[in-house]
């Protein structure tokens, strides 16, 4: 009976996770068109620009734009993107931080979006952010039985690369910085469970 709960939990879960987003994923094409400034996964329009979606070699995995010709276009500072009313948004999940790709003076670069145009990405999560933790914690009070979706938002200088939650199963796959809880749970956000000045571990108490 135990098994079954515990295998009933972790699918109401996952399923809370279910992405909304239209991810972009290796060997992924996008369409750029200049006319609308646009971006998408179809599309035939004349001007249309086809871009091809590769990750980096080496530690980082950052995502990089290809060309039909094969020539670089772009590197993002980030390791996935989504499609969202034809914006094209690149995660940076090192940082905590989001941006949006653009077409300017003929080439394309990443703008950081501010704790507003997050907050229209995800208009059913609570943002977080990390200025918002004291010595590194933050209680989070939620309704006995309800859902809660959270964002945790970098507005710092700090870097996170390489932090992991201690319960992966409440993480949405692609987006570190987002989870869905149901029940009072500490979460932990750390470094290879280290806690030290270099590598703050940061808590989270759910509470009803």
């Amino acid at each position: 009976m135990r098994k079954i709960l515990l295998l009933l939990s972790l699918f109401l879960t996952t399923s809370l996770l279910a992405n909304a987003y239209e991810g972009i994923y290796e060997n992924s094409q996008v369409i750029y068109n200049p006319t609308t400034k646009h971006f998408s996964t179809k599309g035939d329009a004349p001007s249309r620009i086809v871009l091809t979606k590769k990750t980096s070699s080496g530690t980082g995995s950052y995502s990089e734009y290809y060309a039909p010709n094969g020539k670089l276009v772009l590197m993002t500072g980030g390791n996935f993107e989504f499609i969202d009313d034809g914006r094209l948004i690149s995660v940076h999940n090192a940082e905590l931080k989001f941006f949006k790709i653009v077409f300017e003076d003929g080439e394309y670069k990443e703008i950081e979006l501010d704790e507003n145009e997050v907050q229209k990405l995800f208009p059913d999560t609570k943002i977080i952010k990390i200025s918002d933790f004291i010595d590194n914690k933050y209680t989070l009070h939620k309704t006995f039985l309800k859902k809660k979706k959270i964002l945790i938002l970098n507005d710092t200088n700090q870097n996170f690369y390489k932090y992991n939650w201690n319960f992966k199963s409440y993480t949405d796959k692609e987006i570190t910085g987002r989870l869905t809880v149901r029940y009072p749970i500490t979460l932990k956000f750390s470094h290879f469970n280290d806690n030290s000045k270099d590598f703050p571990e940061l808590k989270i108490y759910v509470k009803y």
